[in-house]
């Protein structure tokens, strides 16, 4: 199972670049020259594509994060038991962010 989700942290981390560089080109700079104003970028976060985006990015950078702890977490001498412990906690926790993050991206583009 290790090997499995250690090719998944590399795969996140290629998601992570690619859906940030899209996230940044299509909301922050996608009318050149022109101004940008909280109403514009707001209008553009509103669209399925972006909102889609937003919750891919949420997703993988949790996964990403909260991997990369469990791996730190592996390199130390621990039992089955910690192990089961930290990995589930780490679930919890990368759960209880990602509702708290798509349920705020829902309510601050009033999506529902």
């Amino acid at each position: 199972m290790h090997a499995w989700t250690w090719f998944l942290q590399r795969i996140s981390a290629v998601i992570l670049l690619i859906a940030l560089g899209l996230h940044i080109g299509f909301l922050h700079f996608s009318n050149a020259g022109e101004p940008l104003n909280y109403s514009d970028i707001m209008a553009r976060l509103k669209t399925p594509v972006l909102i889609s985006l937003d919750i891919l990015l949420l997703i993988f950078g949790l996964y990403h994060a909260l991997y990369g702890l469990y791996s730190i977490f592996l390199d130390f001498d621990s039992g089955k038991k910690e192990r089961v412990v930290v990995l589930g906690f780490l679930v919890v926790v990368g759960l209880g962010f990602a509702g708290f993050g798509i349920f705020s991206l829902f309510y601050i583009t009033r999506s529902f």
